[in-house]
């Protein structure tokens, strides 16, 4: 049985198709096609990374790229179906733990980066859809259209946009940062820093200068850089996270 998922979501320029199973109607693969330029680079970006991110993880992604012409590409992935998305509508206190296992499973994944002032990009590690999880606490980074190895983008911008983009949430529902989330912030930073996976661009100011890299690199995005929720977040409230950070780490 098949389902279509969405057209062009974000302006992607991508059709998504999921194969379902006929009696469980569970998915079983995923199939992207594009028959424009923008959605090719981004079916032929997904490769790359999920070719580097199969090479670093003892989980893999199961893709094939079945169809591959100047004006058309079909590229299937298979379910890792172990793997489920958590329901990100909840508070950050009860995500606090997925957000640990993606910080930790990052360190895993960019070890060979440690000590580097940049490194590969996913560009999207979003708990919206893009980072899954399995009941023996294991991880999974997918969708990796973003990917991206040659625009200079420092190392650890990936969870500090995903820290960021549920520190934007919380705001919407409290329209304020309560103080743990803020202390999870710079604990989570000084985790990565620790680790040597924290550029020296971000140690200082990070909220700033990740809104400040998003905005110099749009085209990394392809055009749907608008979607990021990092984007929404309030001069107030960078200040707020900004502060936090230089007050906590002296």
């Amino acid at each position: 049985m098949k389902y279509i998922k969405s057209v062009h979501k974000h302006g992607s320029e991508i059709f998504l198709l999921e194969l379902k199973d006929e009696k469980s109607l569970k998915i079983n693969s995923i199939v992207k096609t594009s028959t424009s330029q923008n959605g090719i680079n981004s079916i032929i970006s997904e490769c790359k990374g999920i070719d580097w991110y199969n090479n670093q993880s003892k989980n893999k992604i199961v893709y094939n790229l079945e169809n591959k012409t100047s004006s058309y590409h079909r590229l299937k992935m298979e379910i890792n179906s172990t793997f489920f998305n958590i329901d990100f509508n909840k508070g950050y206190h009860k995500i606090k733990k997925y957000l640990d296992l993606t910080i930790n499973h990052y360190i895993q994944i960019w070890c060979e980066y440690r000590g580097h002032q940049y490194a590969p990009f996913h560009g999207d590690l979003s708990l919206v859809g893009n980072v899954m999880f399995d009941n023996k606490d294991e991880v999974l980074f997918v969708d990796w259209e973003q990917f991206d190895t040659s625009m200079k983008m420092p190392t650890g911008l990936d969870v500090t946009m995903t820290l960021l983009e549920n520190i934007c949430y919380e705001t919407i529902r409290f329209k304020k940062i309560k103080m743990d989330v803020l202390k999870h912030f710079v604990n989570s930073l000084q985790v990565l820093n620790e680790a040597k996976l924290l550029s020296p661009l971000l140690i200082n100011n990070p909220a700033k200068n990740t809104l400040d890299f998003i905005k110099s690199n749009t085209d990394i995005w392809k055009g749907q850089h608008f979607k990021l929720p990092v984007l929404k977040l309030s001069k107030n409230i960078i200040e707020e996270i900004d502060n936090a950070m230089y007050k906590m780490i002296g």
